[in-house]
C-alpha cells in the first residue's frame, strides 16, 4: 500500500469489539475477524483510492513520466509499515483467540457450576419427598395409637 499517502504511520487498535486504524488525517474500522484485504479495502475507501488492482502499472497517455532516482525508488517506509500493519493485525488474532479462549473457559466453569446447583437441588427434592414420607408415617403411626385408624 505504497501509494497510501500516510500511511508509515498506521496504527492499529481494539474498540468496541472494531479494528480501528488510523493514519495521518484518515481513520477506518474493520469487523475484528477481517481479513488483510477486508483491512486493505477499508483504507482505501477511507481515502478514496482505487484497488491496488486496478492502479496500472504504465502511466496514463499523456501523462508526465517521472524520472526516477535512487532516492525515490526506495521504498523501505512503505515495505515497513506493510510489514508492521501484518504484525499488528497477527498479533491482534493472537489476542483475540487468546480472549476468546479465557471467555470460553470462564463460560464453561459457569455451566459446570449450574450443573451442580441442578444435582444439588435433585438430592434436596429427594430429601424433601423422603422426609413427607417419613411425616405421613408418623402421622399414621400417630393415629393408630389413638385408634383413629380402626
Amino acid at each position: 500500500m505504497a501509494d497510501v499517502p500516510g500511511i508509515e504511520a498506521l496504527t492499529m487498535g481494539f474498540e468496541s469489539g472494531r479494528i480501528m486504524l488510523r493514519w495521518g488525517a484518515y481513520a477506518a474500522s474493520v469487523d475484528a475477524a477481517a481479513s488483510d484485504g477486508d483491512v486493505e479495502m477499508a483504507i482505501r475507501n477511507a481515502i478514496k483510492l482505487p484497488p491496488v488492482t486496478m492502479i496500472s502499472d504504465k502511466p496514463a497517455p499523456g501523462a508526465p513520466v517521472a524520472q526516477t532516482t535512487a532516492k525515490s525508488a526506495s521504498v523501505t517506509g512503505a515495505s515497513a509499515a506493510g510489514q508492521s500493519l501484518r504484525e499488528i493485525m497477527e498479533d491482534n488474532r493472537r489476542q483475540l483467540a487468546d480472549l476468546t479462549a479465557a471467555h470460553m473457559d470462564t463460560m464453561r466453569a459457569g455451566f459446570a457450576k449450574q450443573l451442580q446447583g441442578v444435582q444439588a437441588l435433585g438430592r434436596l427434592a429427594d430429601k424433601v419427598h423422603s422426609e413427607g414420607d417419613d411425616f405421613l408415617a408418623l402421622i399414621g403411626q400417630y393415629t393408630n395409637d389413638l385408634g383413629y385408624g380402626e
